[in-house]
């Protein structure tokens, strides 16, 4: 069963391999950059797949229906040299949640990072291993899959998240050293560091909270008792106000809203207009951005 540990004896695991946890589709998109040498990207595309695929991240065995839906969108810019094996890239990260009982999907993140920059030779061997810079790949993937699988177990249980954001966080540090951009922990709020650091953050444990409480106490009942669902709910955004107001800049709530903020407001179009009023008040004051999407909430 998915995020329970499962221990099996030496003779066994010769046998049986862990279930890997994603269920990834990685696309490479080499449109913008200038050489006949397309294969290249290819290859690049698989050997990414492959790593995804490939890398066991946990300890807990995942059945196929409950592996994690995983979609990465790599756009190279026309500034990566195929010839010097130097790459620029956009990534557009999307990890995906079922819904309970339902055949509804969610996205859990949706995140775009425009500061990715590696090298790649179709000879590299990709290989996650804990606390060892080995590449930009490696660092950039690993990274994304902790904070991915952070947040699906801190949907599925209180703080289940913990020990893939503190390697999120170890990636992150260790690849600052390294001298590319992205995950400088004095610089742009939203490099990764800092979406690695919200998560460690104690003043950050009521938006961790609310991941469990909108999805296992909100969409996962909602088919069944809406009303309460949308209680559980309300009740967790007003908490999420002393998070903004400790962290007023937060990419990763920031985040949490763009793969969100549409969605909660399609679950309260049908609210009492005195709880939809408060919702959309309280989405206002929380992601000040998306105003035009939460003031169809707010009684005329």
């Amino acid at each position: 069963m998915k995020r329970v540990v499962v221990f099996f004896s030496l003779i066994l695991f010769s046998f049986c391999g862990w279930s890997q946890e994603f269920q990834p589709t990685i696309t490479v998109n080499g449109e913008r950059v200038q050489t006949n040498e397309t294969q290249i990207f290819t290859d690049l595309q698989n050997a990414l797949q492959q790593f995804m695929q490939n890398q066991e991240w946990t300890d807990d065995r995942f059945e196929d229906n409950e592996k994690i839906k995983l979609n990465i969108q790599i756009t190279l810019a026309n500034t990566s040299d195929v010839t010097a094996q130097s790459y620029s890239a956009d990534v557009q990260i999307q990890s995906i949640r079922p819904v309970y009982g339902t055949s509804f999907e969610s996205s859990i993140l949706n995140f775009l990072d425009n500061k990715w920059q590696f090298s790649y030779n179709d000879s590299d061997r990709l290989v996650y291993t804990r606390g060892v810079y080995t590449s930009e790949i490696v660092s950039l993937l690993s990274f994304y899959a902790y904070i991915c699988l952070g947040m699906d177990y801190d949907s599925f249980g209180l703080n289940g998240g913990s020990q893939y954001y503190e390697k999120a966080l170890e990636i992150a540090n260790y690849s600052e050293q390294n001298g590319r951009p992205g995950w400088s922990a004095f610089g742009d709020k939203r490099d990764r560091y800092y979406i690695a650091r919200d998560f460690m953050d104690p003043q950050f444990e009521n938006f961790r909270k609310f991941l469990y409480t909108y999805h296992r106490q909100g969409l996962d009942i909602f088919s069944d008792d809406p009303n309460q669902a949308r209680e559980n709910i309300l009740a967790g955004l007003n908490e999420l106000k002393g998070v903004r107001k400790a962290i007023p800049i937060s990419v990763t709530m920031d985040v949490f809203f763009a793969a969100k903020g549409a969605e909660i407001t399609n679950l309260f179009a049908k609210a009492t207009k005195e709880q939809a009023d408060q919702v959309g008040k309280l989405l206002l004051e929380l992601d000040p951005t998306r105003s035009q999407v939460y003031k169809k909430l707010l009684t005329p």
